[in-house]
Formats: structure tokens, sequence, C-alpha cells
């Protein structure tokens, strides 16, 4: 795992971003139980209803559409609760807006986008997903990226965020939006199989 993390110090320094080089290394292929495309997809079509809470769309009709394109399973147990509820928090309709960053990622690893961590996520994103339509292909015809662009990626969030995290903690100017990298790392280490339960992938740096 050392090239992953030289190649992310690398880059990062190349871009005038210091990280330290006593950060750790990122989790290795013994540690981790990668998603299989058809997870990925499945769970980026769930989300693409999920979503819809941060924008009023009420919860019983996004279920209802979960349910019928059998994407439960590929709900995490917060966002069911929020699905469940008849009215949901302003911090809750945040944190699902947010999930679009995670979106974007997900889609870049089953190749449908690319990825610029100095931008949000991309305004066509939602077209490139099924949505009120059957996704049974969508899913099945999905194809992972090579496990090491997957490792590369998520060794860059990784470092990313420290990075992020450390400039809001020491009041300074940060050139990275730190909720789209925690966002996208999330999605990254999902997938990268660092945790099976969505809710409990660790974020600490």
């Amino acid at each position: 795992m050392e090239k992953y993390k030289a190649s992310s110090i690398a880059t990062l320094s190349a871009l005038k971003i210091h990280v330290p080089d006593h950060l750790p290394l990122i989790e290795g292929i013994d540690d981790v139980e990668p998603r299989t495309a058809a997870d990925v997809a499945a769970r980026l079509c769930a989300m693409s209803y999920v979503i819809g809470l941060g924008y009023d769309v009420p919860g019983n009709e996004l279920k209802s559409k979960i349910e019928k394109y059998g994407l439960s399973e590929y709900v995490s147990i917060y966002e069911m609760a929020l699905l469940n509820q008849d009215s949901i928090s302003q911090q809750d309709k945040f944190n699902m807006q947010w999930l679009a960053e995670a979106a974007q990622a997900l889609a870049w690893t089953i190749g449908l986008v690319e990825m610029d961590h100095f931008q949000g996520c991309d305004d066509d994103l939602a077209e490139k997903i099924p949505f009120n339509t059957d996704p049974s292909c969508f899913i099945s015809e999905s194809k992972l990226r090579p496990l090491d662009e997957i490792q590369q990626q998520a060794d860059l969030l990784y470092r990313m965020h420290w990075y992020a995290k450390n400039c809001r903690f020491e009041g300074k100017e940060s050139k990275l939006c730190e909720s789209t990298i925690s966002e996208r790392r999330k999605a990254i280490d999902w997938a990268y199989g660092v945790e099976e339960d969505w809710d409990e992938v660790p974020m600490d740096t």
C-alpha cells in the first residue's frame, strides 16, 4: 500500500496541499471485502430515491419506489428511519442532500463519471442513474473500475479528508470542501469494503 500513499502525497504536493508523511496506510486487500459492481450500482439506485428526502419529497412515496424495485436492502438503517418519518429535521435534509457527493463517488466506481475533487457533483449525474424505472439491467450490467484505481482513490480521499479537517481545526482556509471530500471518501471506502454497514464506515483521520 506504500505506492498508493506515495502517489497520493505526490499528487497533493503538486496541488500545494501538504499532508504529513506519518499518516498511516489505508487498509490492504486482506483487510477488506470489496463490493461487487452490482452492489455498488444497486446502492447508487437506492440513493437516488433517498436523496429526495433532502428536497421535501415525502418519505412514503420514496419508500414505495424503493420497495417496488427491490432496493430496500441497499438503504441504510438511518436512511430507512428517515423514510418512515412524517417529517425530518433540517439537519437530516442537509445530510440527504450531501449524499449526492457520495453518489458521484459510487458512479465513478462503476465508470459512469469522472471525479474532480475541487468541484461538486455533475449537474447531469441524476440522468445517468435509473429512476422511476426498473434498474435491474443497469445493476446487472455494471462493471467496477480496476481495484487498484479504487485503492488509489481511497488513499487519496483519506489524505484529502485529513487535510480538510486539519484546516478547519486550525482555522485555515481549505482548498477542498470538507463535506464533499468526506462524502466521497465514505462512498469509496464502502465500495472498497472497509465496512459493510454504510452508517458505520469509519471516518477518522
